[in-house]
């Protein structure tokens, strides 16, 4: 990556730094397709991948404030890519060789704290709390689209309802979500929790 691109990357962290969700989304969306091959090559799941980018930048989002010291954005965000993927490739069996192999080659690299392993665990929660309000057929699509990864055309043609029904009824779980985690004190991009329940690609 050339100067000019880091510099680029740089103002970006700045700006989501300052909780910029335009920035946030620019960055989401560069990399994501960079960080899937990645990450599904190390986890060969097409669900966990998802998951995993998920993490990624929700960590990222939660960590913001300290966004504006980082030297370069892409070892920031593939260093806590590779970190979660191979800490689920850990957790899949304790004697895993791949596993002991990162470790070895990365000491330095730490766990994440108590602080933000709570933060993670508690926006989950809180994202599970605001599907069960949602009306019944908005959580049908919801869980639908999210938990089997069905795309719109998938999920409209299963319930036998419109796709443009589909879509409406995303869009409004995914404003009906935010404003909940806003009424908890979780403030995330509109971008990242629709990430959460639509298809990246």
């Amino acid at each position: 990556m050339d100067n000019r691109q880091i510099n680029i990357e740089k103002e970006l962290f700045a700006r989501v730094a300052q909780g910029d969700e335009e920035a946030f989304n620019t960055l989401f969306h560069s990399y994501v397709p960079r960080l899937h091959p990645i990450i599904l090559k190390v986890t060969r799941s097409e669900g966990v991948a998802k998951d995993i980018i998920q993490e990624v930048f929700l960590y990222l989002w939660i960590d913001r404030e300290s966004l504006a010291d980082v030297e370069v954005p892409q070892n920031w965000i593939f260093k806590i890519a590779y970190n979660r993927s191979y800490s689920w490739l850990a957790k899949q069996t304790s004697r895993n060789r791949k596993y002991s192999e990162f470790k070895a080659q990365n000491p330095a690299e730490e766990e994440d704290s108590l602080e933000h392993i709570v933060s993670l665990n508690e926006t989950a929660r809180l994202i599970r709390e605001a599907t069960s309000l949602l009306p019944e057929q908005a959580r049908r699509i919801f869980l639908l689209s999210r938990e089997t990864g069905l795309k719109a055309a998938e999920v409209a043609d299963q319930l036998q309802i419109s796709v443009q029904t589909v879509r409406n009824s995303l869009v409004r779980s995914v404003k009906f979500i935010k404003e909940y985690l806003a009424e908890h004190g979780i403030l995330l991009p509109a971008v990242l929790i629709a990430g959460i329940i639509l298809p990246f690609f």
